[in-house]
């Protein structure tokens, strides 16, 4: 078992509105694999996200945005007709990301953009998340989904690989919350492939997985999908449409998927 030096967050002195760990970098532009990912979407997503933003807390875009902006010029189809903005977002997000929790048929869904190095993503997994798992998520009202913004460095990109590895052994949140619950160690090969032994999976086929990863693609189209949405540091969240940009506390967030649940948003 490695050693890991525990980290005290204070409770106060957190820019959590803004809580970016760095700026975000630049990502090459990359050749698309033929992955099923809807460019419609995306491209409503990108719509909505220059006009939403994630700095609004909580969203209401006005009726005559939905109405007579960018939207407004949607054809309809069997899958979108006019979609209010919050849904768009959603639609967009949903069809991009691989990594569920939860009930598929949760009214709502809440989508985490994060980073395994980052220390405000670590806080919200330590604190927040436990909560929001045992009131919402294992009763069957939220449903989360993770996307990768590995944007702190390479150590960044060899965890989100390592989460990925994980996940061809069916316990990619387990290695999420470890990651988290780990974050300083140093994600090296060795580093990893001692956490994943740890919680159970096969060494060896972690060990191949990681040495030899199959492809980067996936993990290149869920940073360029966090750029479409706006994203700008770790962590940030979607619930239902609504944006909460940094490692806001459990009560924001329950606020929030209250309202949702009572149809306030």
């Amino acid at each position: 078992m490695i050693e890991v030096e525990k980290r005290e967050f204070a409770e106060t002195g957190l820019p959590l509105p803004t809580s970016e760990d760095t700026a975000v970098k630049p990502v090459p532009e990359t050749k698309s694999n033929g992955s099923p990912n809807p460019w419609l979407l995306l491209v409503i997503g990108l719509l909505v996200g220059g006009l939403a933003g994630f700095y609004l807390y909580p969203l209401v875009i006005p009726e005559t945005v939905i109405n007579e902006g960018p939207l407004a010029a949607v054809e309809e189809s069997d899958q979108i007709n006019k979609p209010d903005p919050h849904q768009a977002v959603m639609l967009a997000v949903i069809a991009g990301a691989r990594h569920f929790q939860g009930d598929e048929n949760a009214p709502v869904t809440l989508i985490e953009f994060g980073d395994f190095n980052c220390g405000y993503c670590a806080k919200w997994a330590h604190e927040t998340l436990p909560l929001i798992n045992e009131k919402y998520i294992k009763t069957g009202k939220v449903r989360m989904a993770y996307v990768h913004y590995p944007i702190l460095g390479d150590d960044s990109m060899t965890a989100a690989e390592g989460a990925e590895c994980a996940s061809q052994q069916d316990k990619f949140w387990d290695y999420h919350n470890t990651l988290y619950v780990h974050r300083g160690i140093g994600f090296t090969p060795a580093n990893l492939t001692q956490l994943a032994t740890d919680l159970g999976l096969d060494k060896a086929t972690f060990e191949q997985c990681l040495a030899n990863f199959p492809d980067r693609t996936s993990l290149e189209e869920d940073i360029r999908l966090a750029q479409v949405m706006g994203v700008r540091g770790t962590p940030a969240f979607l619930v239902n449409g609504v944006p909460l940009a940094g490692a806001y506390p459990y009560e924001d967030f329950e606020r929030v998927i209250e309202g949702i649940l009572a149809g306030q948003f």
